[in-house]
Formats: structure tokens, C-alpha cells, sequence
């Protein structure tokens, strides 16, 4: 610049092309330079430029919130979508239960438990076979449900099996323990109805409806386990319309559930949220004799059959013949659990063919304990008649009553051993 005036040359005549040049990369450094200070954003770049020149640049930090609020509608609702998608829902149980907090779930339970819990009872029993002591006899525990005002109570059959006495301990009366005796029961269901000794009112429990049960209910068990009173467990419907055969005896369209239930459970109530009872605990697989996961509850629609026999529901569209003179069907009681023998247990155990029935318990103090059989022996025959599988052992045994003796020819530890057991009556 300097050496265009120290020269002759006419300012204007100068050649243009290098301040042309020089401004160009000036224009250049600068829009470069805002891209990359305003993050790629030229749209930014421009609004910092007015916003400037309006003298408001502080405006700018909260530029992200003002370009989100000014979203096209498509892009509104997606994200409206999107943020319901990963929201919490209000918990409905019957259709009432605002909010969705864990304070309205508790609330659930409790209200549902003070619905249920008056009618849930303690039974205790003697009799003579079982856990005996130095006397000769044995106590038992269980759990049982008040059906109607008088106070009938529904317990399964197995918590009073041998019985000689019977306690009830009924606590929404501020725990008065009653004498009771058998009503009626029903061996190939496992039902029971005892009826207390006394004039007292009581309040029976809510029969809701089992058919309505779906799997991933959340559901309450109430009872008595290992003689704890007043025990509540949850958890959820696993399944339903389970079959299982225990002892001879086949159970059907059983609600499977997760809730905690042990020995002393047997009797209790399965609990809908709403306090409704939708099953009686009857059953668990426990191959370690203790709760696994898999409990399995009778569902009470099936159960009001046996209470229509009584008057105590109704007995619009139940068929009571099925439940009468029940006591001439009961059956005989060995105390083992057992499976089919397929051709990996005939090979491991040395069986001579694939047949029997391989003992997988004994159950303690029952009559097959008491002769020797143990876990892991196979039943091949009894009473001299071949046992094919674990269908033709189910009703060679139903046709055994209690009293009677039968004679086994056992696979033994690789040995053919003959036991003789006499059979009670259904136990636990």
C-alpha cells in the first residue's frame, strides 16, 4: 500500500486481484471459524447475528429449548410417544386405583389382605399316624378358610387325614381356638369341610372367581407355614390349568403359582388383589421338602361344587352327586413319590427293562419308610402284577385301601429285593 503512493502509478489504475484475494480468505476465516464455535450450526450463527445487533445475545443459552419447542407436530408426537413409552402407568386393579407409586401398590396389598385375613384359620391335629413322639402320637399343622357364618371351615383333606382331635384358631376373633369335627371330605379332591363347636357368628371369606385367573396375576398366599400364624407371601400366577398326580391321586386345572408356600400352607387361600379368594394352596413340588418356586392352588370354582353339596353357596349349575358318600372312596396311602423309568434310568440304575416306577421321596414316618424303601428304588411289580409305567402304578394303587398289605418286587441297589408294607389312609 505504502509503495502505490510513493509511486507515479494512479491509485486506480492498481490491479485489484490481491485485496480481492486477501478479503476472500478474511470472509472465509471468520465464516470457517463461527461454524466451528457455534458447533456446525449456521443457523445458530445467524441468530447470534441478530441477536447481537438487537443487542440480546444472552438469548442465545437458551436457543436448544426454543428450537425444541417450535417442533413440527409429527415430530411433537413422536416424541410425546416416546416419553409415554418410558413412563410408569397408573396401576388398575378393578378399575379404581389411582397414580403410580409404589405407596398405591402397598396400599393394595394391605387393603387386600384385611379383606382376606379375618377368615383365614390355624388347624391343629392329633392322631396316630405321622411324626410320632414318645407317647405314641403326633401333632400336625395346616391352614383353613371360614365358608360360611356358623363356621363351616375349608381345609384340605390331607392337613386332618388319621385325625383323632381338631383345632381351629380363628383370629379375626382375637384367636378363640375351637373344637371341631369333619363334616364331610373328599379324598380324590382333597377337600375337607369341618364344622366348629360352637354358637359364634364369623365372617366368611370373598369367593371370587377362578376362571378370570390369567397368567402374571399378582396374587397373596395366606396361611400357616411350618405352624407361623397369619403368614402372607406374594407373587404371581405361573400358570393355570396345571395337572399334577400326587399319591395316586390326580389333581386338574391346578393354579400354578410363585408365592411362597410351605408345609402348614396346605389349606390356606390364594388372594387376588381385590381380597377375592381364587384357589386353595393344596400342593408344592419340593424335591428338597421345602418351597422351590412351584406351588400349585385348587381353583375355587371347583371347590363350590363341594360347598353347593352344603347350602353354603349356591348350587345354581353344580352337579353335588359328584361330592357325596365321598368316604368309600378313600384310598390307600404308601408315602412315596414316583416317576416313569425311561431307558437312561433303566441303564443307571441296572434294571433288567425299561419299566416300574422310580422312587424319587419317601416321606417321612409313612408306611414305606417305616418297611425300607428309599429313594432311588424301583418299583417293578405289585402284588405279583407287572407295573408298566407310571399310569398302570396309579391304578394298581387306587384299587388298595387303607388297612390292607401289598408286596413289591423292588430293584434295589442292583438287587431284586420283596417288600411288604401295609397302607394308611392319605397323610402328609
Amino acid at each position: 500500500m505504502i509503495g502505490l503512493f510513493k509511486s507515479n502509478i494512479n491509485f486506480c489504475d492498481a490491479s485489484l486481484k490481491p485485496w480481492i484475494i486477501v478479503l476472500t480468505c478474511c470472509c472465509l476465516f471468520v465464516l470457517f471459524w463461527g461454524i466451528y464455535q457455534y458447533e456446525m450450526e449456521p443457523e445458530a450463527i445467524v441468530e447470534n447475528l441478530n441477536q447481537k445487533i438487537s443487542g440480546e445475545a444472552s438469548v442465545l443459552t437458551n436457543f436448544p429449548s426454543t428450537q425444541q419447542t417450535f417442533q413440527p407436530p409429527v415430530q411433537q408426537q413422536e416424541q410425546f410417544q416416546n416419553q409415554a413409552l418410558y413412563s410408569i402407568s397408573p396401576m388398575t386393579v378393578g378399575g379404581d386405583i389411582p397414580g403410580n407409586s409404589i405407596n398405591n401398590i402397598e396400599d393394595v396389598f394391605k387393603q387386600a389382605i384385611a379383606k382376606a385375613r379375618p377368615s383365614v384359620v390355624n388347624i391343629k391335629s392329633t392322631g396316630i399316624n405321622g411324626s410320632a413322639n414318645q407317647n405314641g402320637s403326633y401333632e400336625s399343622v395346616g391352614s383353613g378358610l371360614i365358608v360360611s357364618t356358623q363356621g363351616h371351615i375349608l381345609t384340605n383333606y390331607h392337613v386332618i387325614a388319621n385325625s383323632q382331635k381338631i383345632y381351629v384358631s380363628v383370629y379375626g376373633m382375637g384367636r378363640k381356638t375351637y373344637n371341631a369335627w369333619i363334616l364331610d371330605h373328599h379324598v380324590d379332591t382333597d377337600l375337607t369341610l369341618l364344622e366348629l363347636e360352637t354358637t359364634d357368628r364369623f365372617t366368611p371369606a370373598v369367593l371370587g372367581n377362578s376362571d378370570l385367573v390369567e397368567t402374571g396375576d399378582l396374587v397373596l398366599a395366606i396361611g400357616s407355614p411350618f405352624g407361623m400364624d397369619q403368614t402372607v407371601t406374594s407373587g404371581i400366577v405361573s400358570g393355570v390349568r396345571k395337572t399334577l398326580v400326587i399319591e395316586g391321586i390326580k389333581y386338574e386345572n391346578m393354579i400354578q403359582t410363585d408365592a411362597p408356600i410351605n408345609r402348614g400352607s396346605s389349606g390356606g387361600p390364594l388372594v387376588n388383589l381385590n381380597g377375592e379368594v381364587i384357589g386353595i394352596n393344596t400342593a408344592i413340588f419340593a424335591p428338597t421338602g421345602v418351597f422351590s418356586g412351584t406351588g400349585f392352588a385348587m381353583p375355587i370354582n371347583r371347590i363350590k361344587r363341594f360347598l353347593s353339596a352344603h347350602n353354603i353357596v349356591p348350587a345354581d349349575g353344580f352337579q353335588q352327586t359328584s361330592f357325596t358318600n365321598s368316604y368309600s372312596n378313600i384310598k390307600g396311602w404308601m408315602g412315596v413319590e414316583t416317576q416313569s423309568v425311561d431307558r437312561t434310568i433303566a441303564l443307571h440304575f441296572g434294571l433288567p427293562y425299561i419299566g416300574g416306577v422310580l422312587v424319587n421321596r419317601v416321606i417321612k414316618n409313612s408306611p414305606a419308610a417305616t418297611r425300607g424303601l428309599k429313594r432311588g428304588d424301583v418299583i417293578l411289580e405289585i402284588d405279583g402284577k407287572e407295573i408298566i409305567d407310571i399310569d398302570s402304578y396309579e391304578s394298581l394303587m387306587a384299587n388298595i385301601k387303607p388297612g390292607e398289605t401289598v408286596k413289591l418286587l423292588v430293584c434295589s441297589g442292583k438287587q431284586l429285593k420283596e417288600f411288604f408294607i401295609t397302607l394308611s389312609q392319605f397323610s402328609r
